[in-house]
Formats: structure tokens, C-alpha cells, sequence
């Protein structure tokens, strides 16, 4: 049996229409449904209509959040589903930064206007975190060109600036590191550094 025509099973192509007209209706502030068990919610889910921007799914803590993401990821797809973690291991007030989480968080908030991203899960403890509006991300991106001009020292204060740690070598997010002409950053919107290598400004 093909994933689809499990999904159909579960959610027939009638409940997936009644769902829609449901969530189109602007008088109705809440819907609730209930006997679904195990990888049902996900397969409702994945049936629900695109809308303008990602569904919000929110679980109650980062292990079901894992398993639903987990579940939708096989039916929808990696480009279609996220997952907004917290930022920190464990717990935020034992104040421990989780580098990988952090660029998982990152992706979402780089992502969210993208048209293939429809679905960000999430659970209370994640979503309690302040980040950062789209003017200040857009402030605090520094982009580069090829064949562009760039000054490597102001690149260099305006990173520590924002907060990268110079280091020998990189290896996790937040990371610089500068030798001669050659700039390594290791940003948080990615999953492997950068090498930016200068010809004087070039």
C-alpha cells in the first residue's frame, strides 16, 4: 500500500473538504477533533489546505513535537515541514545555548515567507523564546558578492559586534575566524561555515 492511499483512508477526501470549508469560515474561532491516535494527526494535517502561510502546530512538549514533525516529514516532505525548537538545551533558565537547535530556529525565520515551507511544529517552551523581528534580522545580515567590495576589517568588528566568538578554527555556529585574507564564519542560518577569501577589498 502507497503512502496516499493511506493517508485517504484516514482522511477521506470528504472530511479533508469539510475540514477546509471549516477553516474558511471566519465565524469559527475554534475546531475541535478528536479520536486521533498515533500518526492520525499527522495524516490530518498533511490533508489540510495550503493557505499564505505555514500551519502553526503546536504539541506539548519537544518529544511529541518530534514524533509529529517526524510523521508529517514522511508524508509531506523536508521543504514542506519544520521544526521551531528551542532555543537551549534542556531548559532556557539553565541558560546553556543549543547551537544546532538554534540554527534549526534560525531556518524557520528565514523560511516563513517561503511557499513551500507549510507546516512549522512547535511546543510551548519554543515559542515562550523572544526572536529576533524581520527588520532587525534584514539590519544584521551581511551579505556578500562575488567580484563585490567588502572592507575584511569592518566585516570582522561587525561580527563580534553581533555577538560571533573569534576562534582559531570554526566548528559551530556563531564562530569566526580571520587568517590573512581568508574569513571563516560559521553563521546560524546554516548547517556548514562559510569561506570568504579577500584580494585586498575584493
Amino acid at each position: 500500500m502507497q503512502l496516499n492511499e493511506l493517508t485517504n483512508l484516514v482522511v477521506s477526501q470528504a472530511k479533508a473538504r469539510r475540514i477546509a470549508e471549516l477553516l474558511q469560515d471566519d465565524a469559527i474561532k475554534t475546531i475541535a477533533i478528536d479520536g486521533l491516535v498515533g500518526s492520525a494527526a499527522a495524516v490530518l494535517a498533511s490533508q489540510l489546505p495550503k493557505i499564505a502561510a505555514p500551519y502553526v502546530v503546536v504539541l506539548d512538549d519537544f518529544d511529541q513535537a518530534g514524533y509529529f514533525y517526524n510523521d508529517l516529514l514522511q508524508i509531506a516532505g523536508d521543504a514542506a515541514v519544520l521544526l521551531f525548537p528551542s532555543g537551549y538545551k534542556r531548559d532556557i533558565r539553565y541558560g546553556q545555548p543549543d547551537q544546532p537547535q538554534q540554527i534549526l530556529r534560525a531556518e524557520v525565520l528565514n523560511r516563513w515567507h517561503d511557499d513551500s515551507l507549510r507546516w512549522v511544529v512547535t511546543y510551548p517552551e519554543a515559542l515562550a523564546e523572544k526572536v529576533a523581528s524581520r527588520k532587525k534580522l534584514d539590519e544584521q545580515t551581511i551579505q556578500f558578492t562575488v567580484n563585490e567590495s567588502a572592507d575584511l576589517n569592518l566585516v570582522e568588528q561587525r561580527l563580534r559586534e553581533y555577538g560571533f566568538e573569534q576562534v582559531d578554527y570554526v566548528y559551530e555556529p556563531g564562530h569566526l575566524a580571520v587568517r590573512g585574507s581568508i574569513l571563516d564564519i560559521f553563521s546560524f542560518t546554516n548547517e556548514m561555515p562559510y569561506r570568504i577569501d579577500f584580494f585586498g577589498n575584493d
